[in-house]
């Protein structure tokens, strides 16, 4: 007696059981949400799946002319082996991201290098960069045409006693010194206390063996040395401004961990040839309360913990201060600042400011303040909109989150809020300081938003309320991360986390 054929519909429910099982095999990624267009990733690649290290202190690079192409960093050690550090590239606009041991280290650095920052020139055919070089500890000056490729980058300069490089690049596009590039590296120069305020610049960075400048940007007074932040930026016009703390009194200890700053000055300087002014083009004319220097002091005797060690009240992180300026790429003399200092109930208070002037003038009133966070980072796209990047600390005790927070404004008087993350900030538990870095970064090219910060890395949705992309191979039903057999659980680490909105 022959068999009877199945029906379509019994069939119909074999297959649905299949697929059912398939589905339930493969690790859960969550939704994408959040604003049409927008990107969150955890740039950590899958054959990485496996790593815990704490990948603190990003820093990011775009390439303007073709935004596939993208540079980051962070204090994440070489996976395999070796005298060189890593850096984060992608070729498909924070698609897949990958790692690419390039910069000079040391052998057998957890941390890749110290302070790192890159940025690309106008055309994108140079990346330069700025490090403390892990094992020496002596700032550097980098370069390559390669980025993506093999070769390590080169050496430019090198010197001893120096904190915190912050890059910045550009590419000069008229004029008798057009396709010269021009790169300015602010630090905190410990040979030239008790000035130590400084900006180191090549007007022509691209040649085989360029020349960099040290220009001592403080003119006053200071306690010992200012601190250690100093963020240049240039406008295609030739105007360069730059942002610093200048340091006049303290209390406390800083090995002990009570070091308070108890009065400093925020000062803007800035250049109207392209740096070849030496920073003097902003000057406070008497009579008083200007002083006849250069450099416009913003806001004067503001106060601020300067730690060594993070603590459970700050979440884990060292605080420190934080800074950043940018200038409008449609008028050179719209610029906005952000600083921080010690507010009423509050470890860093955030306040945004606006200078329509060239720095000149400064409206006296906060554009936005945030209270409990650091970590600030502005850029202002093509349209004129501004951006604004920042950590904050919400909540106490076992409760405690990082919230990590885009805010985005047409005008500086009403912004939108994207939280990018909503994570943990007890766990992990710190293995150095800084626990997220003392700074991440966010760029502008066109009108579209880039930027990276560093967080707990437990796939959980409720984590990232605007939707997440992990490369690494996790499960966000179970809230695991998996090892590369995808598999064996993982514990939790502090990871880089790449995002672009338009």
């Amino acid at each position: 007696m022959p068999a009877k054929k199945k029906s379509k519909k019994a069939a119909s429910k074999k297959t649905a059981r299949v697929s059912k099982k398939k589905a339930a095999k493969k690790p859960v990624r969550p939704a994408r949400l959040g604003p049409m267009g927008f990107l969150l990733i955890n740039m950590i690649p899958k054959s990485l799946s496996g790593e815990t290290e704490q990948d603190s202190e990003p820093h990011l690079t775009v390439n303007a002319g073709n935004p596939n192409q993208i540079v980051g960093t962070a204090f994440s050690p070489n996976p395999g082996g070796g005298s060189l550090a890593p850096i984060y590239f992608s070729l498909d606009g924070g698609n897949t991201w990958k790692l690419n041991a390039i910069v000079p280290s040391t052998l057998g650095s957890k941390i890749g290098t110290g302070d790192i920052t890159t940025c690309f020139n106008r055309n994108a055919s140079k990346l330069y960069a700025g490090i403390l070089r892990a094992g020496t500890g002596k700032l550097e000056f980098l370069r390559t045409s390669t980025p993506f490729g093999p070769a390590p980058m080169t050496v430019l300069a090198s010197r001893p006693n120096a904190d915190q490089p912050f890059t910045h690049a550009t590419t000069v596009t008229s004029g008798p010194d057009a396709g010269k590039d021009r790169v300015y590296i602010g630090d905190n120069d410990f040979a030239a206390v008790p000035k130590s305020q400084t900006v180191d610049e090549s007007l022509n960075a691209g040649i085989p063996a360029p020349v960099f400048k040290s220009i001592r940007v403080e003119k006053r007074t200071t306690m010992g040395q200012d601190g250690p932040q100093c963020r240049p930026v240039a406008h295609p016009d030739g105007t360069v401004y730059a942002a610093f703390y200048r340091w006049r009194a303290s209390t406390g200890s800083f090995p002990a961990n009570t070091l308070i700053i108890t009065s400093a000055d925020v000062i803007v300087v800035r250049d109207d040839n392209g740096g070849a002014a030496g920073f003097t083009s902003l000057v406070e004319l008497p009579p008083p309360p200007g002083d006849g220097l250069a450099g416009k002091r913003v806001v004067q005797g503001i106060s601020f913990p300067f730690m060594r060690n993070g603590t459970p009240a700050t979440g884990q992180q060292r605080i420190g201060g934080t800074i950043s300026i940018a200038v409008d790429p449609n008028n050179s003399s719209k610029v906005y600042l952000v600083w921080g200092d010690r507010q009423p109930g509050s470890f860093l208070t955030l306040h945004v400011r606006r200078s329509p002037d060239r720095g000149k003038t400064w409206i006296p009133h906060d554009f936005l303040t945030v209270p409990n966070a650091t970590n600030a980072a502005l850029a202002i796209n093509s349209a004129g909109r501004i951006g604004l990047l920042y950590q904050q600390v919400t909540g106490s005790g076992a409760s405690q989150r990082w919230v990590t927070h885009l805010r985005r404004s047409a005008n500086g008087v009403n912004w939108d809020d994207l939280v990018l993350a909503n994570v943990p900030a007890m766990t992990p538990v710190k293995t150095f300081d800084p626990y997220i870095g003392d700074y991440d970064h966010l760029v502008a090219a066109g009108q579209t938003f880039y930027g990276i910060f560093s967080a707990n890395n437990k796939p959980d949705p409720a984590n990232f309320p605007n939707g997440v992309k992990y490369q690494r191979n996790a499960n966000f039903t179970t809230h695991t991360l998996l090892g590369l057999d995808n598999v064996t659980p993982v514990t939790v680490s502090i990871d880089p986390y790449f995002f672009k909105v338009p």
